[in-house]
């Protein structure tokens, strides 16, 4: 191994997730490609580091790599009290009554103690370097001389739209605040470097974008027809086509208008009676607008399909058995659920702004996601035409293929060999 690419991973959203399956959404999904490209990678040394959530973090990793798993570098005593909960845990199913039980004890005793949160002896850490996929880096990091650090950012958006989130929620203002002129930025889109480089005032030259990618083992047209009916009678779509969006229920996501501009033209008749609209996601906040919506309409209720969560192993069927996908998003750091739809061969509606742009180039109908009367446009136009589904779907096959996570972990490399020299 080659010493100058020791790299230290926070893999706490991991351990999080390993318990809350639904909030494995799309930055999850990130953090684990990085993951494993890096412990495929053969001169990278790669570490683990869990600010919060060691336990659960520890069994994640243990579960995902089992014994021969990267080690972490919290201290040894975080370390010996997390594989004695972790002990105690293990008898019983992940999501068991006793399970939530233990562990929501657990952590409140952490919390009483004070050791909710690591802390980190950087002293042996000389020419190390620490990369923080999403939450802050924490303070005895950032300070220290003796490490590297690398904080990516997926977008800026509680910090420009706060109405949009739950009120106290700082997650993003207080990892910008952690930042320092020695830390190293990664983005994952231009559209994300420029909101950035506009915000902070930082030279773009400290900012590396890396584009993301959808994963082949989990997206791709699936064309056996029991497949994706299997996945139509397991969530009640019966044999209608429908139009499909995938997004976590939260006000940016535009749901509340798409639902509006379904319901116009189911109501106009300019979509046929037979077409449904398919919404998939985990709850998340704000949620008011899009259930008012949605209870203002029960006259069409047998056409709106709200499925909830949906485990990435029938997404492909999903996404590959609907006649588009519409994505009407507000604001978007990247934008991975139009991504996942071209690359499973579905035609995709839009949103006209930078970051979707910058991923989907011209291979989708673009809308103005503040014009209901365009959306519905869209989705007619879309519906009724053969042509143009074809068309859409096609370019967004070649458009999927310039997007790659082997190519997403290796200018991750390149980024930390920069840094190591």
């Amino acid at each position: 191994m080659n010493s100058n690419l020791n790299v230290i991973l926070d893999v706490s959203m991991l351990g999080i997730g390993f318990y809350h399956r639904q909030a494995k959404t799309g930055v999850s999904r990130v953090a684990e490609q990085l993951l494993d490209g890096l412990w495929q990678t053969d001169d990278i040394q790669l570490s683990l580091a869990a600010p919060t959530h060691l336990p659960e973090a520890m069994r994640y990793a243990r579960a995902h790599f089992g014994p021969s798993a990267p080690a972490f570098v919290n201290r040894p005593a975080e370390r010996t009290v997390a594989r004695l909960e972790n002990g105690v845990l293990s008898p019983f199913p992940v999501g068991s009554v006793p399970s939530k039980a233990i562990r929501a004890g657990a952590y409140k005793l952490r919390k009483r103690t004070g050791s909710h949160t690591a802390r980190f002896d950087t002293r042996s850490w000389q020419g190390r370097i620490y990369h923080s996929p999403f939450y802050e880096i924490p303070e005895a990091i950032a300070q220290s001389r003796a490490v590297q650090s690398v904080q990516t950012i997926h977008d800026l958006i509680p910090i420009f739209h706060p109405e949009w989130f739950p009120a106290g929620d700082n997650s993003v203002r207080s990892m910008l605040a952690r930042l320092n002129p020695r830390t190293h930025i990664v983005t994952i889109s231009e559209a994300t470097r420029n909101d950035f480089c506009q915000h902070t005032g930082t030279d773009p030259a400290r900012v590396t974008p890396i584009h993301l990618a959808a994963s082949p083992a989990l997206f791709y047209p699936v064309t056996d027809p029991d497949a994706r009916q299997r996945v139509r009678q397991r969530y009640q779509l019966g044999d209608a086509p429908y139009l499909l969006s995938l997004a976590t229920f939260e006000p940016r996501k535009n749901l509340d208008r798409l639902i509006r501009a379904f319901v116009t033209t189911a109501q106009s008749g300019d979509l046929p009676a037979e077409v449904k609209l398919v919404l998939v996601g985990a709850r998340g906040w704000k949620l008011d607008q899009i259930l008012n919506e949605l209870a203002s309409h029960q006259a069409l209720q047998s056409r709106i399909v709200v499925t909830g969560f949906v485990p990435d192993a029938e997404l492909a069927s999903l996404y590959s058995g609907a006649t588009g996908f519409v994505y009407p998003s507000l604001y978007e750091g990247f934008g991975l659920p139009p991504l996942e739809a071209m690359q499973c061969g579905l035609p995709v509606i839009t949103s006209r702004i930078p970051a979707i742009r910058e991923v989907v180039g011209e291979a989708a109908l673009y809308v103005s996601p503040t014009d209901t009367d365009d959306l519905c446009q869209a989705m007619v136009k879309l519906v009724s035409s053969d042509t143009l589904r074809a068309d859409l779907a096609q370019q967004g096959l070649q458009r999927a293929r310039l997007f790659s996570w082997s190519r997403f972990v290796a200018e991750h490399v390149a980024l930390y060999r920069r840094i190591a020299s």
